[in-house]
């Protein structure tokens, strides 16, 4: 979607029903929510994956003994 340089930009308001059925659908599929960011018109949704952080890799390239 491409802006034309002589119109006004819109301005677009989420609405509440909006940000509750994106928040249902990523319960759904089982990712936890850190955090939800409102500035104006722009909502963040941070989630964090299932897997979590990653194991530590303890490989330092010779083989224990």
């Amino acid at each position: 979607m491409s802006r034309v340089a002589d119109q006004a930009p819109s301005r677009v308001r989420t609405s509440e029903k909006a940000i509750r059925s994106a928040l249902k659908a990523i319960q759904d599929a089982g990712l936890p929510v850190d955090k939800v960011c409102v500035s104006g018109g722009l909502i963040e949704i941070h989630c964090r994956s299932v897997a979590g952080d990653r194991p530590e890799n303890k490989d330092s390239g010779l083989e224990e003994w």
